[in-house]
């Protein structure tokens, strides 16, 4: 047990350890967490960033040559074009030369018009198989070292040495592949041995490849991009291949010999997709940097790396910040010690305030108070009490006024019901009395199926037939009044409804039956429904006579057409 006093001085000590503690403890634990996830994330959008740049550079140029795909697809749909391999027959050359040709001119117009809308394009071309036997090469321009697009000399397929994989990786790559797919970067021979990379696409018809569609961009316009990204203070962006193996690198010359950035570094690491959120270290120099990536629709990815001293600088900061903010906590401490007297004497004003609303019957006024001290403990009693007390007389409630089997209210709350229109009736006077009607319903046949299939089948029978009435008095209360006799007291919209009810109640009865599998499956009510009349009805009791005298009429007639 703790008294005032000792709490106003524990609370004192209390604040000024807990300043010191968030200053020298969590203060350094909780930056430096917050700080590598922040620093975690940021490096990510950074990386995903740059990613989405060079993706939407690199997916314009997939686009077009996907699209020239799609029309040299269309253009192939000519019956002269037929693989016809190594021939003798010149006339059948002839005749596919001619065809290809128009072919390649087709698909050449509508290239030119993609490519001179295509960003950072440096060539597209159209490479035809020499195996495909005709003699069209197809076509090839580049705008290098040109302020627009040139025709070039034809690519003749049949010069291209497949074991020469560093320059013609671009033809065999896709030919083998049999899919469009980006090479690079590589050296291009006709390009003058500039880095290169290529969209390219091998192009089928009637199961032959016929030749292999094109674009290229210099590595150097990525690379351009690459340089101009700036990370913190000295930090840089470097590109890798979907090894992890880097291929460019501000240290290194363009398509230079790789670098390794640290040997420690995990290499199962580098091959994933993406860093994320992964917190990911590595010693440059001596020092220590922080890398995240994210892999580029060509299969390449972008990585940018800055040092750690940069990225936790703000770290630096932010416990700067905290210990000004733990200085301010301390002076306020010392004005919240000296309110604390007066804030103490509340507690009891309210505890007061609750005991008195306790006894008035209110189960259900607020015991919040939560301290160790006296006035905690007694409150914790008083709100034990209360909790006892309510929990008590809601179950005597429950079981006073609650049909056990049907789940419905019993004859206690129906007779209570009225007892309390009856008061209503009163108070109003006969001359503007409530509208209301009782309904009375009787289940048939129930001994029947107690006799003949047990009770427990008598039981489901009258549980139907109580769901059935609950489903469509949804809105009114409904009563077992004992065996198999239920009640439902109607006020309101269901008062104005009342006799839509009652045929909805048949219809519905008459649906359950058409559809129930056993017969005590089967629900065969009688009910009668009487409304309450102040000129006839000195009390409610006889309205729910007349209710009863109808449910048994209903009753005979139900046994009169049974007998028939």
């Amino acid at each position: 047990m703790h008294s005032i006093r000792t709490k106003i001085m524990a609370v004192t000590i209390a604040a000024i350890l807990t300043s010191i503690l968030a200053l020298g403890g969590i203060g350094v634990l909780t930056i430096g967490v917050e700080s590598d996830k922040t620093s975690a994330e940021k490096m990510r959008l950074i990386s995903e960033n740059m990613q989405m740049k060079l993706n939407t550079y690199l997916d314009s140029l997939q686009q077009s040559v996907d699209t020239a795909i799609f029309i040299a697809k269309e253009s192939l749909d000519d019956p002269d074009i037929q693989f016809l391999g190594p021939s003798s027959d010149p006339e059948a050359v002839a005749k596919l030369d001619h065809a290809l040709q128009r072919h390649c001119d087709e698909v050449e117009r509508a290239f030119t018009s993609i490519a001179s809308n295509t960003n950072g394009l440096v060539t597209y071309y159209y490479c035809i198989n020499a195996d495909y036997g005709s003699n069209v090469h197809g076509f090839f321009w580049s705008k290098v070292g040109e302020e627009d697009f040139v025709k070039q000399p034809d690519l003749d397929s049949s010069t291209l040495d497949p074991k020469d994989t560093a320059h013609t990786t671009w033809y065999y790559t896709p030919m083998k592949g049999s899919r469009p797919v980006w090479i690079g970067p590589y050296r291009a021979h006709f390009l003058g041995e500039r880095w290169t990379i290529s969209y390219v696409a091998p192009i089928f018809h009637q199961g032959f490849i016929v030749g292999v569609l094109g674009m290229d961009i210099l590595f150097e316009t990525m690379v351009e991009q690459i340089n101009a990204l700036k990370v913190y203070d000295t930090g840089f962006a470097f590109l890798m291949d979907r090894d992890g193996n880097v291929v460019y690198h501000p240290d290194m010359e363009l398509g230079g010999e790789a670098i390794t950035l640290d040997p420690n570094l995990d290499r199962e690491l580098l091959k994933r997709r993406s860093t994320g959120d992964m917190l990911v270290r590595y010693d440059r120099g001596g020092q220590q940097w922080q890398l995240a990536f994210a892999t580029l629709s060509n299969n390449q990815k972008v990585a940018v790396t800055a040092p750690v001293s940069e990225i936790n600088a703000t770290q630096r900061q932010l416990t700067l910040f905290i210990f000004l903010v733990a200085m301010v906590i301390l002076a306020l401490f010392t004005v919240v010690t000296l309110l604390l007297m007066n804030a103490l004497t509340k507690p009891l004003i309210r505890l007061t305030s609750a005991s008195q609303k306790l006894v008035a019957g209110d189960y259900d006024v607020e015991l919040d108070y939560e301290g160790r001290d006296e006035v905690g403990i007694l409150t914790a009693a008083f709100r034990k009490m209360r909790d006892h007390l309510k929990l008590y007389i809601s179950d005597l409630n429950s079981r006073a006024y609650t049909d056990a089997m049907t789940g419905v209210k019993n004859k206690g709350a129906f007779t209570a019901s009225l007892a309390k229109l009856e008061h209503l009736i009163q108070v109003t006077g006969r001359e503007t009395p409530p509208a209301l009607a009782v309904v009375v319903f009787d289940c048939n046949d129930l001994k029947h199926i107690n006799d003949h299939y047990g009770h427990n089948c008598g039981d489901a029978y009258l549980q139907s037939a109580c769901k059935l009435i609950c489903s469509i008095y949804a809105r009114s209360p409904v009563f077992r009044l004992g065996g198999d006799e239920f009640a439902v007291i109607l006020q309101g919209e269901d008062f104005d409804n009342r006799n839509a009810l009652l045929r909805d109640f048949d219809l519905a009865a008459l649906e359950h039956n058409r559809t129930a599998a056993e017969p005590w499956g089967h629900v065969n009510i009688a009910r009668g429904m009487a409304v309450y009349d102040p000129r006839t009805d000195e009390r409610l009791e006889q309205t729910l006579t007349r209710a009863d005298g109808l449910m048994y009429e209903d009753k005979q007639r139900y046994k009169a057409m049974r007998e028939h």
